[in-house]
């Protein structure tokens, strides 16, 4: 077997597509399945004497390490030892990547945006900023990132990720729903708060968390709910606060994660109060598709412990 064949053997077993070209010793982004295509949390290494290499998947957060003789268990092959002064620098790049975030943030104006009136919230006022790219640190590291938001069309809405009170990262959602992550920021346990109350909801994307605080209000129920950006931080949020609630997407069912979607997969396993649509899609979409009053009729009856 090919180490390419091995590799995507690999990518399967934990859920994403294979990217299409690889560079020994740096990580490559690649689309996680049952999402969109914009959605790169997947990441691939192929070792730099190309013995092996191992796929990732973080919004599931699991792990296939290979080798060119076909895929084996993570025991067997082990990614090369770290070393002091690659742990510096990335140290190092987060931080530069924190103080980016905290800049753009900054630069911000609070205006509606293409993205949310597609949404079904016209009215809604974000953080839009024109050119991101212009914060985006000058090092080689963060050529591809710099690019990608060149290609991408502005404006771009700027949804801050916070660790209690400090932000340290942002996403970025273009004019047409594209969307990327600060690039060495950390992302783990961070998000955005759009509304405070009584109960406490946690949701994947800005568009559900828009779509579920619209529709307690309807119930006239007093919330906190909160974006955490992807399925498998929902659950490390949720698990940090109290009697927490996930309101789950409804994501396409994959055999790695036991015949479960993403979202229902990392909301179980919370133990928390969980809640997702009927039919696949987000609430957001459910939403879009049938009305708000629709999607509050849902969620009358989940209630925290």
């Amino acid at each position: 077997m090919s180490l390419e064949a091995a590799m995507r053997d690999a990518c399967s077993a934990v859920g994403i597509r294979p990217p299409r070209h690889t560079v020994p010793g740096r990580w490559i982004a690649s689309p996680v399945e049952g999402k969109t295509a914009s959605n790169g949390a997947g990441r691939v290494l192929i070792f730099n004497d190309r013995s092996g290499g191992i796929a990732c998947n973080w919004t599931t957060q699991a792990q296939q390490r290979f080798t060119a003789d076909g895929r084996v268990d993570a025991q067997e092959v082990r990614a090369p030892r770290r070393d002091p002064k690659a742990d510096a620098l990335e140290r190092e790049r987060q931080a530069v990547a924190i103080e980016a975030a905290r800049r753009m943030i900054a630069a911000a104006q609070p205006e509606p945006h293409p993205y949310l009136a597609r949404k079904g919230f016209a009215e809604e006022r974000g953080l839009v900023l024109d050119t991101p790219g212009a914060f985006v640190p000058a090092d080689r590291f963060f050529d591809g990132m710099r690019y990608r938001l060149g290609q991408m069309a502005g404006p771009f809405l700027i949804i801050p990720g916070r660790i209690t009170k400090r932000v340290v990262t942002v996403q970025l959602i273009d004019a047409e729903g594209a969307k990327v992550n600060m690039k060495a920021a950390p992302m783990a346990g961070a998000a955005h708060r759009i509304a405070a109350g009584r109960e406490t909801w946690v949701c994947e994307g800005i568009a559900t968390a828009l779509s579920v605080r619209a529709a307690l209000w309807l119930l006239g129920r007093s919330a906190t709910v909160l974006c955490a950006f992807s399925a498998a931080n929902v659950a490390k949020v949720a698990l940090r606060l109290e009697d927490s609630i996930i309101a789950a997407d409804h994501d396409r069912p994959l055999e790695q994660l036991h015949g479960q979607g993403t979202g229902a997969f990392y909301a179980a396993r919370t133990g928390r109060v969980w809640t997702q649509p009927p039919e696949p899609g987000d609430f957001n979409d459910w939403h879009m598709r049938d009305g708000l009053r629709a999607v509050a009729l849902h969620l009358r009856d989940i209630r925290p412990p």
